[in-house]
């Protein structure tokens, strides 16, 4: 990393942002999908609480707490947030009767209405004429042949919690109130490294937004604006391959 032109010590704290805009450190594995999408969703609707707006796939616990900042949640608060989003299942299979029972006409969020109609089929098995071995035996071949039309399971990246995300969106804010305040990437880098040394907690997922840079610091800029339009235009992509 660049060596630091000037003493830490004396560099002005004051014109950071609140820390839980941009200190991600006290979030967990187990809690970033939900927590990063959480903090995206805040970022895309910055009047959300006058509007009582929550995103469309919050259920009442979340409701309630939208949008405040996640870090100011506490642990009891957190898991409850959690508990809303169930693992996604292999397979549903409704009758078509109680299917549009279920089905959100009104008021739905566009998105949904447009991943039902375009990844939810009609299943009608003929058991009473040819027995479920058969119908079993027809269903596999219809899958297998189905499945070719999506891209594999990605498991092994499902299982990286993305706390880069968190980080790059800790430097857009950041980068917002540098500019703000008329302060150079470089000191606002110098900034978040006083910030670390005089509040020591640890940062084992590397979240806290420390770059050896000022072309990383922007390229993270960069890549925090990119997932912003990923969430906006497909509001459940950070929790996608929740499991």
């Amino acid at each position: 990393m660049k060596k630091l032109k000037t003493d830490l010590k004396s560099i002005d704290l004051k014109w950071l942002p609140p820390v839980e805009e941009w200190d991600f450190r006290s979030v967990t594995e187990a809690e970033c999908r939900v927590a990063c999408h959480w903090e995206y969703e805040r970022e895309n609707h910055p009047l959300a609480a006058a509007q009582k707006y929550f995103p469309p796939n919050y259920r009442q616990a979340a409701q309630e707490l939208f949008p405040q900042p996640w870090t100011t949640l506490t642990k009891e608060q957190r898991q409850k947030v959690l508990a809303t989003f169930l693992p996604s299942p292999v397979l549903q299979v409704h009758k078509l009767r109680e299917f549009f029972k279920r089905m959100p006409l009104n008021g739905a969020h566009p998105a949904i209405l447009q991943g039902l109609l375009h990844h939810s089929y009609v299943v009608i098995p003929n058991f009473r004429m040819h027995g479920v071995e058969a119908v079993i035996k027809e269903f596999e071949k219809w899958a297998r042949k189905a499945a070719k039309q999506y891209p594999p399971s990605r498991r092994a990246q499902a299982a990286e919690p993305p706390f880069d995300a968190l980080k790059w969106l800790a430097v857009a804010r950041l980068d917002k109130a540098r500019r703000k305040a008329n302060v150079t990437i470089e000191r606002a880098r110098e900034t978040v490294i006083a910030y670390r040394q005089a509040n020591g907690q640890v940062d084992e997922n590397s979240v806290l937004p420390i770059y050896a840079s000022d072309g990383a610091w922007s390229k993270a800029k960069t890549d925090s604006h990119l997932c912003q339009e990923k969430v906006r235009s497909n509001p459940s992509i950070l929790l996608a391959e929740l499991a």
